[in-house]
């Protein structure tokens, strides 16, 4: 009877954990199908207005119903929105490529040198700018080196851009058992009310930057996606600078 009830316990406890492994399965399929259909929905909208107007501009000039100087401002107009399109594109591809599960890209990585070296192009290219570096030695940690570069291009070149020439610069790496990571600027920074907001989806903060500098406004949407591929957490705040600060808390593993 012994002998029979362990056999018992025992099947009865196989099936349940197969149970269990099928329905969380399913469960982590359904997310990720959901993920996927947010996504495509949120691309479909972003691509829907410079499509819209590409579509425009093509019409007047194929029924031949522009002429001199308008033709050519059409031309320049279709110009720029495709390439808004094409940057667009690229970033919702690296977007969807870091929301696919999790590869085996990662390795051994000496964050404060690959810090220092985008840094050290920063201030070639922004001169102006009086950088502080608080940056701690070989901090090394567990990651992907190409996507933690976009992250610091990404970081840097917002404030190339969007920050006035002249103002401070202050970049922190400090390790420990988790690693923090701070870049900001004395900019004007975003709108009071983004500060403290969570990066969901495909978020922009700002339309405006986008349309005057040609870029796809996802910036920070892959920024948060390379953070959250690392298992980390980053949080926009105001910088004592009096622009924005991203910072950004990693584990070392």
């Amino acid at each position: 009877r012994l002998l029979l009830f362990i056999i018992f316990t025992n099947t009865v406890a196989s099936f349940a954990s197969i149970l269990i492994s099928r329905s969380s399965a399913l469960a982590f399929e359904r997310t990720q199908r959901e993920k996927m259909q947010e996504f495509l929905g949120d691309a479909a909208h972003e691509l829907r207005t410079p499509l819209t107007v590409v579509k425009g501009y093509a019409e007047l000039l194929e029924g031949n119903k522009l002429e001199g100087d308008r033709q050519v401002q059409a031309f320049t107009r279709l110009n720029s929105e495709i390439k808004r399109m094409e940057s667009l594109i690229a970033d919702l591809l690296i977007l969807a490529e870091l929301g696919e599960e999790e590869g085996g890209e990662f390795s051994a990585l000496n964050l404060s040198q690959l810090l220092s070296e985008s840094v050290d192009d920063f201030a070639v290219v922004a001169s102006g700018h009086a950088i502080e570096l608080l940056i701690d030695k070989d901090v090394v940690l567990d990651g992907s080196e190409k996507y933690l570069q976009r992250f610091i291009v990404n970081a840097l070149t917002n404030i190339r851009v969007h920050a006035p020439h002249d103002v401070p610069v202050r970049i922190t790496l400090k390790g420990g058992r988790d690693i923090k990571l701070i870049i900001e600027d004395g900019g004007a920074g975003l709108p009071a009310d983004s500060y403290g907001e969570k990066i969901q989806g495909l978020k922009r903060f700002d339309r405006s930057r986008s349309r005057e500098t040609g870029g796809s406004g996802l910036g920070l949407s892959i920024m948060n996606a390379v953070v959250e591929r690392h298992k980390g957490v980053l949080t926009l705040r105001k910088s004592d600078l009096g622009g924005l600060a991203i910072d950004v808390q990693l584990p070392r593993t």
